[in-house]
């Protein structure tokens, strides 16, 4: 199971947003303050046909998918591979 990570401010518009949505997805629940965990259940070929339908769902009621956001004390790699800290 894939994670995905949602900026809104209420679980349930992500909720109803994503009724009936392709491939699926579903909210796991809070993240943070700010940010809703979500799940889908698609393989890669089916994440490239249904991915821009649930980004568009959940655009058309004011919500956007964000990276995932650092816990507080915790040290998040950069994509390349190296830690956040290291200059």
């Amino acid at each position: 199971m894939e994670k995905f990570f949602v900026k809104a401010s209420s679980v349930s518009v992500v909720r109803k947003a994503l009724t009936r949505a392709p491939g699926g997805a579903r909210v796991v629940g809070r993240f943070d303050r700010e940010t809703i965990e979500c799940s889908h259940t698609m393989d890669s070929h089916s994440l490239g046909r249904h991915w821009p339908v649930l980004v568009s769902r959940l655009g058309k009621v004011g919500v956007t998918v964000v990276d995932r956001p650092a816990r507080a004390g915790e040290v998040v790699k950069a994509k390349d591979g190296s830690s956040a800290d290291e200059d």
